[in-house]
């Protein structure tokens, strides 16, 4: 299988995609994430313009804020806001967003909002089995057998994506 990433994923701008104001330190903006062409592209709105933005071709969005200069890079997307990502990429097909709805499960295990347990093999694969203990639900993920690099690629593509150190 060949590895490959596709989208037109940029990190937070520092502007307002429809009327182009520059965002200030500590300003709060949405990000949107479209699905275009099997390619997840993220624009930044002000709050002002948000209103104004078609939303039914939005795959995905939150609510964020420009950091400050002095702060480290952090999380500055909600938990709930990945896990929304991850249901959201639930019956997806195209090989890039099961990539990235594997390392969203990675990163979801890691910060303990999924659970480990149980893996199933079969005549497609093998799949993760993980348990959300908040709501008792389960969840099967297929792994795609990333490489640790290609993990490493579609994990900074997440970041990039969410503008969060991951």
């Amino acid at each position: 299988m060949a590895f490959h990433t596709d989208w037109d994923i940029r990190k937070g701008d520092k502007h307002c995609e429809k009327c182009q104001k520059e965002f200030r330190e500590e300003e709060e903006y949405f990000a949107g994430l479209y699905d275009e062409n099997r390619q997840f592209i993220r624009r930044d709105f002000c709050l002002t313009c948000w209103e104004a933005v078609e939303k039914p071709s939005l795959y995905s969005f939150w609510r964020t804020r420009v950091p400050k200069k002095e702060e480290k890079a952090k999380l500055l997307v909600d938990d709930d806001i990945i896990l929304n990502f991850f249901f959201r990429l639930e019956n997806e097909q195209d090989q890039l967003k099961k990539n990235f709805r594997y390392v969203l499960a990675l990163l979801l295990m890691r910060k303990k909002i999924l659970k480990f347990k149980d893996v199933r093999r079969g005549e497609g694969g093998e799949a993760l089995v993980l348990r959300q203990p908040k709501e008792g639900r389960e969840f099967v993920v297929y792994n795609p057998q990333l490489t640790e690099e290609q993990i490493q690629k579609v994990t900074e593509e997440v970041g990039q994506i969410l503008n969060v150190q991951v």
